[in-house]
């Protein structure tokens, strides 16, 4: 029985062979590169710890073509840096979630770090590989034809596609060339093109930048099949195109125009400007060649049913012709997705977006239950366990006494709207119905106790599960929150349930709808802090300049209460009442506001302050609620500071704590830790 002592784990290793392996019923995956287990690994039989054969045999330390200066050394992430931290690779660029690559190769002084492919795909190079010189590259190229470690996230850089199969590549540079395209033929005669010859360039000066193929209307970035007198080219991929192309998705061939128009095409609604289409004589369709492959039912991210493409709308068809995703007019006589069920529109390269687009819809879908269809709520446990009494409204058939799976007690239905009342889901006061324990102080609203255990979210693909109270920071509003929250089975990152049900389109709190757009990058208009990141909800009309939400000014109250003022603030996002006046000071902390920023408003004062004087920089903390911490040997609960106590210094940094803090549960221990020391 062959063992093994890793860096990495606490107790020795044990080899398990392919054969073994199969016998073993329970499912495992590789604590280095959290992928699942198949064939030889190395197994603690003391814990729940694994490695691929190959992730426990790498190599200690290496050296890299693209880090000449130092060796890197092989970690586990977690002797680096946090576990929920994400991290990059400095070679492929990648930006890996928390949970993921638990095993990096880094340069500590250098702070450079390398993922397992990238590291080690250069190791590759001391095996005895056929060496090409090919005119596109300086280096000589390394020939892999059968290996076990690819090039992740890399592309070829003649036809821009993924890296597979058989590849020519120079480590050093990361140059990569499919083995198709490094014997493609220097010049060709075209159809299309009968004047010249196309020459096959891959380095195009800047004035050909501006070139786009004459099939696809794209800029062209890799090799380009080029007659410069012309100025006419294709991309390699396009280039030995059939004439007639059969498609599964529409009853007739599509055959090449053989000349380049200026065209609409029938399948996607964009333009091909002076481009060759592919035209359905019997339908009188113009498509670019690469729509004649269009899925015709697929799963999109932003919708909970299958969307079908059609090529046109008949008029009685429409009610509202703007795209759901980039809300832009969609062209009726061209082609979109549509859901006939819900009225729902989509532009055919917003719902093929790599970040939306799910899957192709087959046909085994149709024989799935109902709810399974339904793509919105995955079939799964609910979070309210048992209904033990319900009553009929109406029509309606009401759970009025329940068990909810985070409360060991029965909760029984209330509409006496408690405003002082905090829910123990969402963290906020209790404004509709709710549900209530009769034996502790435990609430919940009726929209929280409803919500299901599993499901996924409109701007993701992967699924959710709901977990109970833990302190987490929500990665969408930046909120503390120790309510209930949703999990992300892939990435390990936690939601607030309030950020999770925000629909990606948003009819309130601004004049005109806002809607989500995750490629755009701008600063919210009425964040404090003001920086700029990637995915925000805006409204496109242009009285409104680009208007702009995140997710922290979607979750904050409409109405928050404080000590210095005897009515209810407001939250106001613009303040242009004081604009002119040279007035705008927060009330509380006395110093400058921004007209443009958001704050708490009180009309009748005429009281204004920071959102965060009001609410303070952990709103969504429970105080009271016990916790375990690394820290300090016995329980923990949160607490508050008051005007009126004495204030206690932290056991960690000596300091007074600011705002929330962590106390000892245990009767004559005075452990205090601030929340930013824990």
């Amino acid at each position: 029985m062959k063992k093994l002592n890793h860096f990495s784990h606490p107790h020795p290793l044990v080899l398990v062979e392919d054969q073994e392996m199969d016998s073993i019923s329970i499912i495992y995956y590789c604590s280095a590169c959290q992928e699942r287990v198949e064939g030889s690994s190395y197994n603690c039989s003391e814990c729940d710890f694994c490695l691929h054969k190959s992730c426990a045999e790498l190599p200690r330390e290496i050296n890299h073509p693209s880090h000449l200066n130092h060796s890197l050394i092989l970690y586990e992430k977690r002797q680096l840096r946090p576990v929920d931290d994400s991290w990059f690779c400095d070679s492929c660029r990648k930006r890996y979630k928390p949970g993921e690559k638990l095993f990096v190769y880094r340069c500590s002084s250098c702070d450079f770090d390398l993922d397992i492919e990238c590291a080690l795909i250069p190791n590759l190079i001391t095996r005895d590989l056929p060496k090409s010189q090919h005119f596109s590259h300086q280096h000589s190229l390394f020939f892999i034809k059968n290996h076990h470690i690819e090039p992740k996230d890399r592309s070829c850089y003649a036809c821009e596609e993924q890296i597979s199969g058989p590849f020519y590549g120079c480590f050093s540079c990361l140059f990569f060339l499919h083995e198709k395209c490094f014997e493609l033929p220097p010049e060709i005669k075209h159809l299309s093109h009968h004047k010249h010859s196309l020459t096959l360039l891959a380095n195009p000066p800047s004035h050909y930048e501006k070139c786009c193929c004459r099939l696809c209307s794209k800029p062209c970035k890799g090799f380009i099949y080029y007659c410069s007198p012309c100025e006419f080219g294709f991309k390699p991929k396009y280039a030995f195109s059939d004439d007639v192309i059969e498609s599964k998705n529409h009853e007739h061939p599509f055959t090449l125009l053989s000349r380049p128009i200026s065209f609409i095409c029938d399948a996607c609604g964009s333009d091909g400007d002076y481009c060759i289409p592919y035209v359905c004589i019997a339908c009188n369709l113009f498509v670019h060649k690469e729509c004649i492959s269009l899925l015709r039912k697929i799963l999109i991210t932003r919708h909970d049913h299958p969307v079908s493409h059609i090529y046109f709308l008949e008029e009685k068809e429409v009610n509202e012709t703007s795209c759901k995703i980039c809300h832009d007019e969609i062209k009726t006589e061209h082609g979109c997705y549509h859901c006939r069920d819900c009225d729902y529109f989509a532009h055919v390269n917003c719902a093929m977006d790599k970040d939306i687009f799910i899957r192709e819809y087959e046909v085994t879908d149709e024989n799935q239950s109902l709810n399974e269809k339904n793509l919105g709520w995955l079939s799964g446990e609910p979070s309210i366990t048992h209904v033990l009494k319900k009553r009929k409204i109406g029509e309606e058939v009401i759970a009025i006494e329940i068990k909810h799976f985070n409360h060991r007690h029965e909760l029984i239905l209330c509409d006496d709207v408690k405003d002082e009342k905090c829910c123990d889901g969402c963290m906020r006061s209790i404004s509709t119905s709710f549900y209530y324990c009769n034996k502790c102080n435990y609430i919940l609203h009726k929209r929280c106790a409803e919500l299901p255990r599993k499901t996924r979210h409109w701007a993701f693909k992967d699924t959710f599960t709901l977990m109970p109270f833990i302190n987490a920071k929500c990665q969408l509003c930046c909120f503390t929150v120790s309510g209930l929250t949703y999990h992300n089975d892939v990435s390990g990152w936690e939601y607030c349930i309030l950020c999770f049900i925000v629909p990606d389109t948003i009819t309130q709190g601004h004049e005109h709808p806002v809607f989500f757009d995750h490629k755009f990058t701008f600063k919210c208009s009425i964040c404090v802090d003001g920086h700029e990141k990637r995915g925000a909800f805006i409204c496109k009309r242009r009285e409104c300049h680009h208007f702009t939400l995140n997710y922290t000014s979607l979750v904050l109250p409409i109405t928050a209460w404080c000590k210095y003022d005897d009515h209810p603030l407001v939250l106001t996002y613009c303040d242009d009442i004081h604009r002119h006046l040279d007035q705008c000071v927060c009330d509380i902390c006395e110093e400058p506001r921004n007209p443009d920023e958001r704050f708490y408003y009180c009309k009748i004062c005429d009281n204004s302050a920071h959102f965060l004087c009001v609410l303070g920089k952990y709103p969504f903390l429970r105080l009271g609620l016990t916790t375990k911490e690394n820290c300090h040997e016995h329980l923990l609960s949160f607490a508050k500071e008051h005007y009126y106590q004495d204030y206690s210094r932290c056991s960690v940094c000596g300091k007074y704590c600011k705002e929330v803090f962590l106390k000892c549960t245990q009767s004559g221990c005075e452990y205090a830790v601030d929340w930013e020391c824990r």
